[in-house]
């Protein structure tokens, strides 16, 4: 699938609603940052209000991407569970005005999904947003992908062709079908 058939997917299905999507990978951060941005900026320049928030650390987050104005995660989260105004939103682009970003800074992401505090937070942007995109760190790390369930619509892996193991992709579907989820999407980079 490639990410603009993903997203007029997701526009078919969320039966004009909003929808919340996680993006990972098995290898490489950068795949999934790539699809998420590339997502969330499709929707922006379609007229949906999108947020993208992400989820990573290190070199393939994207946060580095994202300006310095964004709001951190945690202030994000906590401001959600507080049932506050999520409106200091960033921009992600001048161009996309529609398209907005929270950075992860220095959030425990582990911590934050444990306590369900990740869900709260894509509940209240499901509340003034079209369109939420998190970008998950890749599975290869440990990162609890299948969490994010309760709260995303849709997971979608970010897999290239020749490169990305079967294995490890079989089995976190396996898994999030045995877990009561939905089938997980797949877009392929070559």
């Amino acid at each position: 699938m490639a990410v603009g058939e993903l997203a007029a997917s997701c526009d078919t299905a969320g039966n004009g609603g909003p929808v919340a999507v996680a993006i990972s990978a098995v290898e490489s951060e950068r795949r999934a940052g790539e699809a998420a941005v590339a997502l969330a900026a499709l929707w922006g320049r379609w007229g949906r209000s999108t947020v993208l928030v992400d989820l990573g650390s290190g070199v393939g987050s994207v946060s580095g991407a994202l300006t310095a104005s964004s709001p951190d995660l945690t202030a994000a989260c906590q401001a959600a569970v507080a049932g506050e105004s999520l409106d200091s939103i960033s921009r992600l682009h001048a161009s996309i005005s529609k398209t907005g970003a929270i950075a992860t800074g220095k959030a425990d992401v582990l911590g934050l999904i444990s306590t369900g505090q990740i869900a709260r937070l894509v509940a209240a942007l499901k509340k003034n947003h079209d369109r939420v995109v998190l970008v998950a760190p890749k599975i290869a790390t440990g990162f609890p992908l299948l969490a994010l369930n309760s709260c995303c619509d849709r997971i979608v892996l970010a897999l290239q062709r020749g490169k990305s193991r079967g294995g490890p992709v079989r089995e976190i579907a396996e898994q999030s079908l045995l877990s009561g989820g939905r089938p997980m999407d797949v877009i392929w980079f070559d």
